[in-house]
């Protein structure tokens, strides 16, 4: 039996009608006026309802952006890197030295730091890559160690010594028997691809008798000092080095050359 269909006719259970909300047009001006009906508590909970989850997600994110921006502005720039490997110092001899070298190099001690990390130990396989790291970044200037430690560094060749850089020329007025020497062994002499160079570097200096270093109460038997081959403030690290070597230079005291160039 065929099906007639009528076009005229719907059936309003399927079917939405042609004059449901669905097909009506709305504009600002309909919620605008939607709105002004509302009393008080009704025009609140159309602002949780609208506008209150946005609100809330806006300012946490400039809060938060803030914070950030404002630690990245006020946070102290660190203009010489100091890394102490394998010893116990006094944290507040430390902080000593850190504002006195930083004073010797005309820094505000606020803005522009001296950092003198003690963290670093040869056993901790982290810290000891963290801080060859460093060394390769160029982030860090001088390292202080033990005398073994300080060999593993200075055998891989990543120390100034007095024979190729004027930097380290202090290091030659140094007695000789605090002077380390030892030669550099590369990966090409270590995998037999040429021959052992055995020629003896001075990389640094024994400063275990040192005032200022023993001022800072280390439990080590000894303590070599070096600058970084690869540091980007050479000048400022052979200052520190020749502070802390010099008894005659005193907390307080300023180095005339880079005072000049503070201001």
């Amino acid at each position: 039996m065929a099906r007639i269909f009528d076009n005229s006719v719907e059936d309003e259970k399927s079917k939405v009608k042609k004059d449901g909300l669905i097909y009506q047009q709305r504009n600002d001006t309909d919620y605008k006026a939607e709105y002004e009906k509302l009393d008080s508590k009704g025009k609140f909970q159309f602002f949780k309802d609208y506008y209150l989850q946005t609100i809330v997600v806006i300012a946490v994110l400039v809060i938060v952006g803030g914070y950030y921006l404002y630690g990245s502005l006020t946070k102290p720039q660190t203009v010489l890197y100091v890394a102490v490997c394998d010893d116990n110092l006094d944290e507040k001899q430390v902080e000593k030295l850190e504002k006195a070298v930083g004073t010797y190099l005309g820094l505000d001690n606020k803005h522009e730091i001296v950092t003198i990390n003690t963290d670093y130990n040869s056993s901790n396989g982290t810290l000891s890559e963290q801080l060859q790291s460093y060394i390769y970044a160029g982030t860090c200037d001088v390292v202080i160690a033990p005398k073994k430690g300080f060999m593993s560094y200075a055998s891989a060749g990543y120390f100034l010594e007095p024979d190729t850089s004027d930097t380290v020329a202090l290091f030659k007025d140094w007695p000789q028997k605090k002077r380390l020497y030892c030669p550099v062994v590369d990966g090409e002499q270590i995998r037999g691809e040429k021959d052992f160079d055995t020629t003896k570097y001075n990389f640094g200096i024994e400063i275990s008798d040192c005032k200022k270093y023993k001022e800072l109460e280390g439990l080590g038997k000894s303590a070599y000092v070096g600058i970084t081959n690869s540091s980007k403030k050479q000048e400022e690290a052979a200052a520190f080095l020749k502070f802390l070597t010099d008894d005659t230079l005193k907390d307080g005291d300023v180095n005339p050359d880079f005072a000049v160039q503070s201001k």
